[in-house]
């Protein structure tokens, strides 16, 4: 039988993100900008600004659970160390001795037991906040939010990348005006005079701004296809988009963006990619 603690715990991991360490968690993707070109290198650093941010939103009730339970201990301590000091010399010079010692009790209260503490009372104060339905509310409401910034962060990475490795490669359009999926989405039968005018009439480092411009890439089938008819042997990537994960990822921010995340199932149930 799970301890109350135990199950307190899984509580609130269900409903707030419990935060780790950015760079730890995204240490493949890091690792993986050093060996890109500088214009991609350019397009994933700004995903993983765009991750680093929706972590730093999500992890909001933690972090000011989390201060506020430290908060309290260091008052504590500090409050003890004042009272201690009363008896030398004048108001700055007790408070400049006050804080020095209460800092070094507080470090060795946290390297000790205090660290446990801290925890614990960190799980029930969040734990509070599950109980109460208005806070509640808000925060399935953040973590809603969460998920729109997510699939976001990925639509603006593919559209981006999409322009970035067309501007450079302009000779991957064949390869988009070919393929059945993606020949009328891109199609550039007739381009009007404004519109060269607009690129010095040189489109050998613009066609992914171009193309971008004819079609949007801001659903998982149009990322997909597109994707899979630039690298069709690409066979990691091509599994990759089509996890399920991202599918249900971008129905559940079109949920939220259009119905607040109401589930309306069609009566034959099932999905369709």
């Amino acid at each position: 039988m799970k301890t109350s603690v135990t199950a307190t715990a899984e509580t609130v991991r269900a409903i707030f993100l419990i935060p780790e360490d950015f760079s730890v968690t995204a240490a493949a993707m890091i690792g993986a900008t050093e060996v890109l070109p500088d214009s991609e290198k350019t397009v994933a650093l700004s995903f993983l600004g765009n991750l680093r941010g929706m972590v730093r939103i999500l992890s909001l009730p933690f972090d000011f659970a989390y201060t506020e339970v430290q908060g309290l201990h260091w008052q504590r301590i500090l409050m003890a160390e004042r009272i201690r000091a009363l008896d030398q010399g004048g108001e700055e010079e007790r408070e400049a001795i006050a804080r020095e010692k209460a800092g070094t009790k507080f470090q060795e209260f946290m390297a000790a037991d205090g660290k446990s503490f801290v925890q614990e009372q960190l799980v029930e104060r969040l734990h509070r906040i599950v109980s109460d339905s208005e806070s509640l509310g808000t925060a399935r409401e953040l973590t809603r939010q969460g998920v729109v910034l997510m699939w976001s962060a990925f639509e603006v990475l593919s559209g981006d990348l999409f322009t970035s490795l067309l501007n450079g490669k302009p000779q991957l359009a064949d390869q988009l005006f070919q393929h059945p999926a993606t020949r009328k989405r891109f199609s550039v039968d007739k381009l009007d005079w404004q519109t060269l005018s607009a690129y010095a009439f040189d489109l050998s480092s613009s066609m992914g701004a171009l193309l971008a411009q004819r079609a949007d890439l801001d659903n998982v089938q149009s990322i997909r296809e597109t994707f899979g008819a630039l690298f069709p042997d690409a066979a990691e990537m091509n599994r990759s988009l089509g996890d399920d994960r991202l599918w249900f990822l971008f129905q559940k921010r079109n949920l939220i963006v259009h119905r607040r995340g109401i589930v309306d199932l069609p009566p034959y149930g099932g999905r369709k990619k």
